[in-house]
């Protein structure tokens, strides 16, 4: 497999879950789950900062 094939593979691993996370918290009420939106909400910033990394190192490949 190339790098490029790689890179690709995770991206969309990191988008699904990115959209994952977006369409959790609109399921949830923001009163009763806040604890858990603020979870959620930490899990995407991580994404979005794992997908920057990636698109960082696809310019390279």
């Amino acid at each position: 497999m190339e790098p490029q094939d790689i890179i690709w593979r995770l991206l969309d691993r990191l988008s699904e879950l990115q959209k994952l996370c977006d369409e959790s918290i609109q399921d949830l009420n923001p009163k009763q789950h806040a604890d858990l939106i603020s979870s959620i909400e930490e899990c995407e910033r991580l994404c979005r900062t794992q997908i920057n990394t990636m698109n960082r190192i696809a310019k390279k490949y």
